[in-house]
């Protein structure tokens, strides 16, 4: 039985925040999807609350990447996210810092 993480997605591939947020969004047993509106609806009133997660806005940062011989202006939204999680039979909080694309 092969195990992955959550930084390879299913075809081998480099996961986005978004496909972390639909990994999370399986490991808590919700729809594929659902932390991705959390944190769209967060963005309006800086915190949203579902049964065992917590989103919270933090603001946006913008940086420059490099695109092929210029520069282009990125902004991110970053978002805070706190669930509880069973580790080795023991209930951790976990808090995850997610930077979605605006």
């Amino acid at each position: 039985m092969e195990r992955r993480g959550y930084r390879s997605g299913s075809r081998g591939e480099h996961l986005t925040s978004k496909g972390y947020l639909e990994f999370l969004d399986q490991r808590l047993g919700f729809s594929r999807g659902t932390l991705y509106d959390l944190c769209l609806a967060a963005v309006k009133s800086k915190t949203k609350i579902k049964p065992g997660v917590k989103v919270t806005y933090r603001g946006e940062t913008e940086r420059q990447i490099r695109m092929t011989h210029r520069f282009v202006q990125v902004r991110k939204a970053i978002f805070l996210i706190e669930f509880k999680m069973t580790r080795a039979g023991k209930q951790m909080d976990r808090v995850v810092q997610v930077h979605l694309e605006v």
